[in-house]
């Protein structure tokens, strides 16, 4: 039973009430106000506080709320530098953490929040500059690499596949085909259970024929295995 996703309903079955505390419906000057005096406290916190102590504040916060919002018992769950995306974040719960933010810092937050600033570091350190301002030595967070790479790493093609008219099953194939100038069009194929002889007629105004006897078509097609595949 998903407890969130019942907080998240405007309204609960009242066979499920008691699983949910009901909300608190505040005013929007009531909100207004808890958010500013919740920004006001965040950047006294801040003020004075080394720039790399203050980013540490900012992380865990970022962490705590992105852990909370994703149902994680443990922030640790949460790592800097992976994309929200890749941490499990959907557009739903993006707002719901935008959201979330917003009532802790008092910063107005867009719901595309963690699209423009994509890793809880980089969020982290947007959240400190709106607070107490840009670091005054110019030295920004440095975005750390990927385990495992390196700036020079070449890419590499795992595998490719590919299927196209013409006899093309292989990626050398299509490029031979290209290189050579070669066409892909070909007659009707004799394996798809069509009566050729009735199906083509050169007056395109004839009801239940074809005026074309060629094409790009997949000759290998038959070969699929429907039934094994469902």
């Amino acid at each position: 039973l998903d407890l969130r996703t019942l907080r998240r309903q405007s309204r609960i079955p009242a066979l499920l009430r008691g699983l949910v505390p009901a909300p608190r419906h505040r005013t929007a000057a009531a909100v207004s106000g808890a958010a500013a005096q919740g920004g006001s406290a965040w950047a006294d916190r801040l003020a004075g506080l080394p720039v790399a102590e203050q980013r540490s504040i900012m992380s865990d916060l970022v962490g705590a709320q992105a852990a909370l919002v994703l149902g994680h018992s443990d922030a640790a769950a949460v790592s800097p530098e992976r994309a929200f995306r890749e941490l499990g974040f959907d557009s739903l719960t993006a707002v719901e953490f935008r959201n979330a933010l917003i009532a802790q810092t008092g910063i107005r937050l867009p719901a595309t929040l963690v699209f423009d600033h994509p890793t809880p570091a980089a969020l982290a350190e947007f959240l400190r500059t709106e607070l107490v301002g840009e670091d005054p030595t110019g030295a920004g967070a440095e975005p750390t690499p990927p385990a495992g790479t390196a700036d020079d790493e070449p890419i590499a093609i795992i595998g490719m596949s590919c299927r196209y008219p013409g006899g093309v099953e292989t990626p050398e194939d299509l490029w031979r085909l290209v290189a050579d100038g070669r066409d892909g069009i070909t007659a009707f194929p004799g394996n798809r259970g069509w009566d050729l002889d009735r199906l083509f007629d050169p007056d395109p105004d004839h009801p239940g024929t074809s005026y074309a006897d060629q094409g790009g078509f997949l000759h290998g097609a038959a070969e699929f295995d429907a039934g094994f595949f469902g």
